[in-house]
């Protein structure tokens, strides 16, 4: 019965130190130092490290007070082991040379020298804890910030509703020189070069025929020996012809005209085949929109082409 009692009395001391509040028995041991109670502060200090729930900085202050009291009091292997302590936890550390005698800080120095080779283990170990916890913070981070577009993406999804359009296609359009089927199905860029080709090629077909037409020049044929209605002998006949000395001329423009012409419809059959390759009836596309008032579009115009009864229509549809 009497062992058991000694038992308890010790557990019970030891089990309450090492839950001890931090704050306090730093305050209590740093208080203990400055009034130069330099054994009951190194004693205090040696019962809270037993704690657990101190951090790295409270331990370093609580193991630089022993460190200092120890050396104070004379005894400079514990002050060593103190210190040691201390440097294992941050190998950096520095005493502050204003609020520490030199003698201890030339104490505190060498210990840190002797120990090098420890304390390089301990500095890549604090190194390997950091690059760790910056790559564990670093993926903490992405992880939040998918969680956060995908709500974001939900809360769109919810707040937008699928507008579904069908555009109707006419064949017919198809047909039309200058890209009409291109520009009709969206391909801007295929129409833009069918348009301008055959554009080009149908001006200088045009300017060809007008520049042929102005080589001709009023001729007029006169025979003596024919017998006009009034009984003469004489009969004349005025014509338009080409001059002889500008043949060489017409028969470059002649050429011109053909060759552009030949082109002219050459593409234009061939923009008839390519646009019936992609014609497609109708046209279906799905796009997500915000539920609610929306902001007004910004100003633009838009060139369209439209089947009639009688033929085709062009507008133009602006926006604002």
């Amino acid at each position: 019965m009497t062992r058991a009692l000694v038992l308890a009395l010790v557990i019970v001391p030891w089990a309450a130190s090492a839950q001890v509040a931090p704050e306090r028995e730093l305050e209590v041991s740093r208080s203990l130092y400055d009034a130069g109670k330099y054994a009951e502060a190194l004693a205090r200090v040696g019962n809270a490290m037993r704690g657990t729930n101190f951090t790295d900085a409270q331990r370093i202050e609580l193991l630089k007070l022993g460190g200092l009291s120890a050396f104070n009091l004379g005894d400079l292997s514990a002050a060593k082991a103190q210190f040691l302590q201390l440097l294992l936890l941050n190998p950096d550390y520095v005493l502050d040379p204003f609020a520490v005698a030199p003698p201890a800080i030339r104490l505190f120095e060498q210990v840190k020298k002797d120990s090098q080779s420890q304390l390089d283990l301990v500095r890549q170990q604090i190194a390997l804890r950091l690059e760790q916890e910056r790559r564990a913070q670093a993926e903490r981070e992405r992880l939040l910030k998918e969680e956060e577009e995908r709500r974001r993406r939900m809360e769109n999804l919810s707040q937008s509703v699928t507008v579904r359009t069908v555009k109707t296609q006419s064949l017919v359009v198809n047909f039309i020189p200058f890209g009409a089927g291109q520009f009709q199905q969206g391909r801007t860029g295929w129409g833009v070069a069918f348009a301008v080709s055959e554009g080009v090629l149908a001006a200088v077909s045009i300017i060809s025929y007008f520049a042929l037409g102005a080589l001709f020049e009023p001729y007029t044929y006169t025979w003596n020996d024919r017998l006009t209605a009034d009984g003469t002998g004489l009969f004349s006949v005025t014509v338009n012809r080409i001059p002889p000395s500008r043949q060489t001329e017409a028969d470059v423009w002649r050429a011109l005209k053909v060759s552009s012409g030949i082109g002219f419809y050459s593409l234009w059959a061939l923009g008839i085949i390519e646009a019936l390759f992609h014609h497609q009836p109708t046209i279906v596309t799905e796009t997500q929109e915000l539920k609610g008032p929306q902001p007004s579009p910004s100003p633009g115009a838009r060139l369209q082409i439209f089947p009639t009864h009688g033929g085709l229509g062009a507008g133009v549809q602006l926006g604002f």
